[in-house]
């Protein structure tokens, strides 16, 4: 059945109305780069700190990353994804699988799991992020990765 005519204009009303709400989940906004250097820290729940120097590179939504410990002097690197571009902020999840000859799944000692929310410092530009770290060790018993409290906890990185 056609839509009347005099119809068109009051179906037409609601859908001006939400497009400049701008309805929808994603923002339609120019792509964050977010490849840089960063300095950065991991804050545990038990107040405890470690400050960190950061090398993040992205290509076409992968992502790849040098983590240093400024306290231990230790390097590792993590790999993930981001977010789709022209979604702002950017959302980064990222892995660091350290050690071998472990038990458990993949034969590490060590998994690092960071999501990390990359915030806008200019219009194509992040500032930096704000997320978190969960470190898990292998349990030989169980053969799983299993949360402990060292090197987990909130992240802060600011671009250098």
């Amino acid at each position: 059945m056609p839509i009347s005519r005099r119809l068109l204009p009051a179906l037409l009303l609601p859908a001006l109305a939400l497009a400049s709400c701008n309805y929808g989940s994603i923002p339609n906004e120019a792509n964050i780069d977010i490849s840089g250097d960063y300095v950065g820290r991991i804050v545990g729940s038990d107040g405890k700190s470690a400050l960190l120097d950061v090398t993040v590179v992205e290509k076409d939504l992968r992502v790849t990353g040098t983590v240093k410990s400024r306290d231990t002097g230790e390097t590792f690197n993590v790999v993930g994804t981001r977010s789709v571009y022209n979604a702002s902020p950017v959302t980064a999840d990222m892995t660091a699988e350290l050690g071998s000859g472990s038990v458990c799944e993949g034969g590490f000692t060590n998994r690092y799991v960071i999501e990390a929310t990359f915030i806008r410092g200019s219009r194509y530009s992040g500032a930096g992020a704000t997320g978190y770290v969960n470190h898990s060790v292998c349990n030989a018993g169980s053969k799983t990765y299993e949360r402990v409290q060292f090197n987990s906890g909130s992240l802060e990185l600011a671009r250098k």
